[in-house]
């Protein structure tokens, strides 16, 4: 990674300032393109050669990308840097066929963009931006370059921390303010109602009247999270607007029933006409109306929905690897959640707690909350699978069709599910990662993570703050760094110092795990061997390992890590089945290295809600493990997996294979649970 420069607070460029910081870049890859530039040797070209270089791609977030290629920021009408749509009412279009969709020009582009260069004064620069908002960017000096190919959407900002936070931070409220929030107080319906202070009587004051409209709004109230005819809400609500009449002065009755044109729900006229009366008369009147409005503000984050989930968080198994998440993120003191925690909480939290609450299977009070529920349910999983599928670190065509159609679903029904949500930029820039995962491939490979990692390095380093000199001290801070690691790893480095890199690694990059080289795993002498492996391996001597790691990945035996114990692999090394596991034992002998397992038993006549989204690689197994041990090979192992007890008798696993997909499970050797 090359660091080509930082541009100087405090303050960021505005307008057409930052050309001045890209102008030396822009120079570098112009003589680099045109002219080549000769190196002296590499590693494969012992006399050297010549290489070219180009700007493939510009990557940042939506605001700062907009302001290198110089064009209108995210919020206004001219919204995409990569189609025609116009308009912030047009945010939420999915007619992906429509003309225009079609990418824009580069040559029409390239003229606006010189024609606002070449513009005599301010204002007449300013009136071009307004009609086209396109300045002229040093980027144009580029003979290749392209906006609408080579701006590209930041994934990681776009579907992370844009659509995944506002799905289900803004649009689900699962948060802890909006759970223990009570729901608005909407109309159900309108009455006209006359204006109090012109009828009422003489001896009423200022609180007699706040009492009538007191009770008109009680009439007039939508029930709350009231879905379809649900019976035993409404009386519920009845019951509760009893009181609250009761709790009310006959005069004050009497008055709103008059304005009504209803008397005393008297069963024999002439008789004493009690409070009771009037009240039972008002209730009698409010079951002619409407209970809710056509449109309400559903309701779906609560208190048990918050539970379920923290839950989730805090039972699941999960390896090491695999980025922790704060377990009261939905408090405001968790603060703000980072990218890689809003992929966990995505791909894997939040779509197991849903589906166990709103998924087949789940029990609701009435039918049309489970319809509701499950269809909430079903758009929320079309934006886990297109997270899940853009995370995947390989990409065919079909899986970017694939995630073309759940991101197009997930907008589609955005405003029939959520009609109070709006649309924003980040839904229509998230239809484009479509092209560009067909021009760059995964977004792995031009998403933001790697350049806010270094940035985040950068601000620990030492500095002086004097601009001029801060560059050449991050150099030198650098590459003192590198001596000192070069160092550690030469031969003729200390064994005292050895014996203490893995502390030095675990305080240079603190994400690294402790364990990092077999030697330093506990082991078991060779007579040592359980009685049980001994019969499997049909072996007497053998090393028994605590942990080691294989292919960069951590594996450990159940005793010692539970998470990272847990493995998919392909049994007797067959591809077409991937069974879930736990290690029981790590062992090396002269053939190499083993894993001990016990599977999950897999389930039959059992109804796995999970086999609905088949881009979200989870499954139901048995809680039970099989009786028995087997052999299976590290390069058997395909990935790691989370483990959450879905309910006592069943458990879900849910695959952590960054690159195969969808989490295919079929029943193998007989061994099943019903």
């Amino acid at each position: 990674m090359y660091l080509a420069g930082i541009i100087p607070g405090p303050s960021e460029p505005s307008g057409d300032q930052l050309n001045h910081f890209l102008d030396p870049v822009v120079d570098d890859f112009i003589k680099s393109w045109e002219c080549g530039i000769r190196f002296s040797h590499t590693a494969l070209q012992a006399h050297g050669r010549v290489m070219r270089s180009a700007i493939a791609c510009l990557v940042c977030d939506l605001p700062a990308v907009r302001k290198a290629a110089q064009l209108a920021g995210p919020t206004s009408h001219f919204y995409c840097t990569a189609c025609h749509c116009f308009h912030r009412s047009t945010c939420g279009r999915t007619d992906v066929h429509s003309t225009d969709w079609v990418l824009q020009d580069k040559n029409e582009m390239c003229r606006l963009a010189e024609q606002w260069k070449n513009a005599s004064t301010s204002a007449e620069r300013n009136k071009l931006f307004s009609l086209h908002r396109v300045r002229w960017s040093t980027l144009w000096r580029l003979s290749y370059w392209d906006p609408s190919h080579q701006v590209v959407v930041d994934t990681m900002h776009c579907l992370l921390e844009g659509l995944a936070h506002d799905h289900f931070w803004e649009f689900l409220g699962l948060t802890a303010d909006s759970a223990q929030r009570k729901t608005d107080s909407l109309l159900a319906f309108h009455h006209p109602f006359p204006d109090v202070d012109l009828h009422k009587p003489e001896d009423f004051c200022e609180k007699d009247v706040k009492n009538i409209k007191y009770i008109r709004g009680l009439l007039t109230a939508a029930i709350p999270d009231l879905e379809g005819n649900d019976t035993e809400l409404i009386e519920a609500h009845m019951t509760e607007l009893e009181k609250k009449l009761s709790s009310k002065k006959v005069a004050y009755l009497q008055f709103v029933a008059a304005e009504l044109g209803i008397g005393p729900d008297v069963a024999h006229p002439g008789k004493k006409v009690y409070k009771f009366h009037w009240v039972r008369s008002l209730i009698t009147w409010c079951r002619t109306k409407p209970f809710t409005t056509e449109s309400p503000r559903l309701h779906i984050s609560t208190p048990e929905v918050m539970q379920c989930i923290v839950d989730v968080i805090r039972t699941t198994d999960t390896p090491s690897s695999l980025r922790s998440v704060p377990h009261n993120f939905r408090e405001a003191r968790a603060g703000s959640l980072k990218a890689d925690e809003w992929r966990t909480l995505t791909t894997v939290y939040l779509p197991i707690a849903l589906v166990s609450l709103w998924g087949e299977g789940s029990q609701h009070r009435t039918s049309e909350i489970s319809a509701n529920r499950r269809a909430v349910l079903d758009h929320t999983m079309s934006l886990v699978s297109a997270v899940h599928i853009a995370c995947l670190r390989f990409m065919t065509a079909a899986r970017a069709q694939a995630y073309h159609e759940y991101i197009v679903a997930w907008i589609r029904d955005l405003r029939v599910l959520h009609p109070h949500t709006p649309h924003h930029t980040n839904g229509h820039m998230a239809l484009h990662v479509w092209d560009y995962l067909q021009l760059f491939g995964p977004m792995r490979s031009w998403w933001c993570f790697p350049y806010e990692r270094l940035i985040g390095q950068l601000q620990c380093l030492p500095i002086n703050h004097i601009f001029g000199q801060q560059e050449s001290t991050l150099l030198s801070s650098y590459i003192k760094a590198v001596k000192l690691k070069h160092w550690l790893n030469r031969p003729s480095c200390p064994p005292v110092f050895k014996d203490v890199k893995s502390l030095f690694d675990r305080f240079v990059s603190p994400t690294v795990d402790a364990i990092v080289e077999d030697s330093l795993v506990p082991t078991t002498p060779n007579e040592d061997i359980p009685a049980d492996l001994r019969s499997l391996i049909k072996l007497k001597r053998a090393v028994l390992h605590a942990c080691v790691i294989y292919k960069g990945s951590i594996f450990t035996r159940e005793s010692t890590h539970v998470g990272n114990s847990l493995i998919l692999y392909y049994p007797d090394g067959v591809t077409h089945t991937q069974i879930p596991g736990t290690i029981r034992y790590i062992f090396r002998t002269k053939d190499g290295l083993g894993f001990t397992v016990q599977c999950h038993l897999l389930l039959h006549s059992y109804p796995d809600p999970f086999r609905h989204y088949p881009y979200f690689p989870a499954q139901l197994h048995s809680s039970s493990l099989a009786d028995h041990l087997e052999v299976v090979r590290p390069e058997w192992v395909v990935s790691h997996f989370t483990r959450w007890k879905f309910s006592p008798q069943h458990i879900v696993a849910v695959s952590l294979c960054p690159v195969r997909v969808p989490f295919s499970l079929t029943c193998f050797n007989g061994l099943t649970n019903q």
